[in-house]
């Protein structure tokens, strides 16, 4: 730490840390602005909830295994800042062609029109579940069928609603087709002339990913290009944010200060996405801007790099204990996203968007205050107990939303995102930096958040996918409340045994000191004795 009279010599820019607040600002800015529109982007462009669902599986895998990778390579070369900026490169590079690469085409639904009984008439198509769910459970926010038929050079449009349908699965065995039902939807109410049935028909939705039939040839090359492109893309900017911890660590003279700098990286990520989301609402455009900064690092005396010296800290209890927490706690953010904003979209489609705004608004809120007070909750709390607290503001949270009836009554347990990233976010980071050897912060710092949103959040995803298709949606949050209650039993008895152990072994430490002092404390030698000698 720096005497203060050597701190006020300081020019203004390093005493203040506005380099570092502004490296914070400006990358978390780019990360609001694109994070958030990534999936809307790829569904936009025609690709199914099941592609853009196993690309979202793949990432945190990948994020596990190269972000400690990207950690090795900036602790070896010292060279956290171009590090950094040739991962943003990347980054730019792969997200603009992500969004530059072709639409999936895909043909109309077709149908066929009949007479049907009485005076009604009947729509025969085959579809996907995805057609008749999807835009039928959105009927109050506009989203409405059209029919496009043609005969005898004359067009008959019509708009139609699934509210009264019925259903045979039929597997069609001799034809290319990519869907297993059979609708059949009565019409009412329509006045058509005289025409030669069945008329041939096109059916389209107001909102047009929810109803596609056929793709065109060939296009599976493209949905592999974006999931590629959307893989890689997402996996280098997740890294960029691990990597931004590694440069204040490097940046401060103090652990303490991390922080009050992180904050402002939250402060631009809600301002970015937020003007970001107005600017789609009125220009609905996809043009995103990503701005790289260059920081300059306070220089710090250059420890000898080794990989050797992690191996020592695998025989430590206390690492792996660590470790698993963070592994616990990446499962969780596996059920956050995307599963809570799903449950949402289901039980709430026509305020699903603004319900999940306001969430986030208050979240990050939360998140900022968390940052500038982290250091003062971690000293006041103890890492253990912050530990602990973190698990039960989870378990809350998932509790909130199994019991809560309505969404608009998560928005204040959304508060406990205060704890569930703020101060672990900030507790993760001072560990792996404090527990890190000489010259491997940064590699510290890529597996704990690896393990974090890598490993953790993959393994989360699993578990929340089966259980949310195959088993029940809503009883997801009550699984995962569970286990962040048997995690608080679990690591608090764990924390009590180790302080009970630790408190005993000084107490056998002071006794045998008192002992040793005793033994070589003998009488003083009288003044016969003196004179005897």
């Amino acid at each position: 730490m720096l005497p203060s009279s050597d701190k006020s010599q300081l020019p203004f820019l390093h005493r203040h840390h506005l380099l570092l607040k502004t490296h914070y600002f400006l990358f978390f800015s780019s990360f609001g602005i694109i994070f958030p529109i990534l999936n809307l982007t790829l569904r936009s462009h025609g690709l199914s909830n099941t592609e853009i669902s196993f690309s979202n599986f793949i990432l945190p895998f990948l994020v596990f295994f190269t972000s400690p990778l990207i950690g090795v390579i900036a602790d070896k070369s010292r060279r956290f800042i171009l590090t950094f900026n040739l991962l943003l490169l990347l980054v730019i590079l792969t997200m603009t062609t992500l969004f530059f690469l072709p639409r999936i085409r895909s043909h109309h639904i077709q149908a066929n029109l009949h007479p049907g009984p009485s005076s009604s008439y009947l729509l025969d198509f085959c579809a996907s579940q995805e057609v008749v769910s999807k835009c039928s459970s959105r009927s109050e926010c506009g989203c409405t069928y059209q029919a496009h038929c043609v005969a005898q050079n004359q067009t008959l449009n019509f708009s139609f609603t699934m509210n009264s349908y019925t259903t045979e699965r039929h597997l069609y065995e001799n034809e290319y087709v990519l869907c297993d039902i059979n609708y059949q939807v009565s019409v009412e109410n329509l006045s058509i002339g005289k025409y030669d049935f069945p008329l041939k028909c096109q059916i389209t939705c107001s909102i047009p990913h929810f109803c596609h039939g056929l793709r065109y040839d060939r296009q599976m090359v493209y949905v592999l290009l974006y999931a590629i492109f959307y893989t890689l893309g997402a996996n280098f900017l997740s890294i960029g944010n691990v990597l931004t911890a590694s440069i204040g660590f490097a940046s401060l003279p103090r652990a303490d200060l991390f922080g009050k700098q992180r904050v402002w990286g939250t402060i631009g990520f809600g301002i970015a996405a937020f003007s970001a989301s107005r600017f789609y609402e009125y220009f609905h455009s996809e043009y995103v801007y990503i701005i790289i900064t260059v920081e300059k690092a306070t220089e710090k005396k250059q420890a000898k790099f080794g990989l050797s010296a992690l191996i020592p800290l695998l025989k430590k209890v206390d690492v792996w204990i660590f470790l698993s927490i963070t592994f616990v706690w990446g499962m969780n953010f596996g059920c956050l996203q995307p599963y809570l904003g799903l449950y949402i979209d289901e039980i709430t489609p026509c305020h699903s968007r603004s319900i999940i705004g306001w969430m986030l608004l208050i979240a990050a809120s939360s998140e900022v205050i968390a940052f500038y007070v982290a250091r003062r909750v971690i000293q006041f709390l103890g890492s253990n107990l912050s530990s602990i607290v973190i698990f039960l503001a989870f378990a809350i949270r998932f509790g909130g939303y199994y019991f809560l009836p309505q969404p608009f009554l998560y928005l204040p347990i959304e508060t406990l995102h205060f704890f569930n990233y703020g101060i672990l976010y900030v507790l993760i980071s001072e560990k792996a930096d404090a527990i890190a050897p000489a010259g491997l912060s940064g590699t510290l710092q890529g597996i704990a958040h690896g393990i974090t949103h890598g490993l953790g959040r993959g393994v989360g995803l699993l578990v929340s996918s089966f259980i949310y298709i195959v088993i029940h949606q809503r009883l997801l949050f009550l699984v995962f409340a569970t286990i962040n209650l048997l995690a608080v039993i679990i690591y608090s008895i764990y924390f009590c045994f180790t302080r009970q152990t630790a408190n005993e072994n000084l107490s056998v430490e002071a006794n045998a000191n008192i002992i040793m002092l005793e033994a070589d404390s003998g009488p003083l030698p009288s003044s016969s004795m003196l004179n005897n000698n």
